[in-house]
């Protein structure tokens, strides 16, 4: 009975909310990308290749008093249907999406900002140990809760509180994570992030993670490095290391080693690939305030070499933002 009335006066507060942000003003944001992917692979496997078109449009609807109300248009289609696919495809067609996959609300304070709704989610400074990313879309591939980021005396902290959206045969897994940094400097910055996994799925492993960043800043140039390890009884540690070079502000180059083993992440939903090594190599170019290219290819291999076989992926992509 108790989930019955906190579910009608969500409901009841998402319709009282929906009417007045029909009368506020909404500002509108959002991109168009088109992105060309090959991926090959040793062995036999053939190698694939396509192209990918996605937009995301993003609205927002003050509410006064520090909060508003915003909702996520986000909409893919693949050439191929083995290629590049950011939404499930066990929800809807496995060459296209179009649907409404954020909504909640935020508030500005004075020392935090909070999101509550549903929305994307990365935790650890590479996205390391989580990510249901922005570059997702639809159905299932984003999280409910709430999340909060702000500054305490001289640290700033990170915090979050989330389940996951799954499909209804899944478990809605939830995620608790904390981070604390610290900036002794403007070039120095070290963080330390605490998270647990709760998998709620029969049979399934809860798992607590620990994590520790830095970031270096010289002249144009910046290094970050993440580790973090969880408390299962092996394959539990994964690091990342990222060089950056900025040479002018519309064109940077990057470098990334990764090593992620299968328990070393968070539901194995880390930003690179679980149980797999290697490194990518990023370039970017802005060609005016709206419109960039940024080249990336990835270089992995399995850590065990029985899992599967030693990949590679190219992407080249194109983004307008509006």
């Amino acid at each position: 009975m108790k989930a019955k009335k906190v579910v009608a006066m969500l409901l009841a507060g998402a319709t009282l909310t929906m009417t007045t942000a029909a009368f506020a003003e909404v500002k509108f944001s959002g991109d168009v990308s088109v992105k060309y992917e090959k991926d090959t692979f040793d062995g036999d496997d053939p190698d694939l290749s396509g192209n990918v078109t996605t937009l995301k449009v993003l609205g927002e609807a003050d509410l006064g008093s520090n909060w508003s109300f915003y909702t996520r248009l986000g909409g893919q289609r693949v050439s191929n249907a083995e290629v590049g696919a950011d939404f499930n495809q066990d929800v809807y067609s496995k060459r296209s999406v179009l649907a409404f996959d954020q909504f909640g609300f935020t508030h500005t304070g004075k020392d935090f900002n909070y999101k509550i709704g549903r929305q994307d989610l990365t935790i650890g400074q590479t996205a390391l140990l989580y990510s249901r990313s922005d570059s997702n879309i639809g159905k299932h591939n984003f999280v409910d809760g709430i999340t909060a980021n702000g500054k305490s005396g001289i640290v700033d902290l990170s915090l979050v509180a989330v389940q996951e959206d799954n499909a209804a045969d899944n478990a809605d897994n939830r995620i608790y994570a904390l981070r604390a940094g610290y900036s002794p400097s403007e070039k120095f910055n070290y963080g330390v992030t605490l998270g647990r996994y709760q998998d709620r799925s029969d049979g399934g492993e809860s798992t607590n993670h620990w994590a520790v960043d830095s970031t270096y800043t010289l002249g144009k140039s910046s290094l970050t490095g993440e580790y973090t390890k969880s408390n299962s009884d092996s394959e539990n540690k994964a690091y990342a290391a990222t060089l950056g070079y900025d040479f002018d502000g519309k064109n940077a180059v990057s470098f990334t080693y990764f090593r992620v083993e299968a328990n070393g992440d968070m539901g194995k939903s880390t930003d690179f690939e679980n149980g797999q090594k290697g490194i990518h190599y990023g370039v970017t170019h802005q060609f005016d305030a709206t419109t960039g290219l940024e080249l990336v290819y990835k270089d992995r291999k399995y850590i065990h070499s029985a899992d599967g076989p030693n990949n590679t992926a190219f992407e080249a992509t194109v983004t307008y933002s509006f």
